[in-house]
């Protein structure tokens, strides 16, 4: 029971999180209403953000699940780079200079004509800095510590 749990969590800390969804009806009107946290999606965005934040890895896939067979989706990063589109999955890779960045994913159901759209906000850890550190507690003792 206690490893379903700490499984649970780290999901639900990192790997599934989706700050932002809202639903907007495709009629003429662009009326947007936010998704209550009880109501169920058809849509989740998939993304490893631990892994793009620590810096342990540059480039992700993430992947567009859909409980709906006919639906389609755009994607752009504010920052970052978005390549390798397929049907319900694209590659994301971090930008170099920033230290935060936006990926904006609106999903549209081609049954209903409802959109859904995703903002996931991403940290990056400065490594610059870290590594600057390390240089100044070597040159400082004349060796590692």
């Amino acid at each position: 029971m206690g490893k379903i749990f700490i499984i649970l969590m780290i999901c639900y800390m990192g790997i599934f999180h989706i700050p932002s969804v809202s639903q907007e009806h495709s009629i003429e009107t662009s009326n947007e209403s936010v998704i209550s946290e009880f109501e169920l999606l058809p849509f989740q965005v998939v993304v490893d953000k631990t892994s793009l934040e620590t810096g342990q890895s540059e480039k992700v896939t993430c992947y567009v699940v859909s409980a709906v067979d006919d639906f389609s989706y755009s994607v752009f990063a504010e920052n970052g780079k978005i390549s390798n589109k397929h049907s319900s999955s694209f590659d994301y890779s971090r930008p170099r200079e920033e230290l935060t960045d936006t990926i904006n994913i609106k999903c549209t159901d081609r049954t209903t004509g409802r959109e859904y759209s995703f903002s996931i906000t991403l940290f990056f850890s400065d490594h610059t800095l870290g590594n600057e550190l390390d240089d100044l507690y070597i040159n400082d003792y004349g060796e590692e510590g």
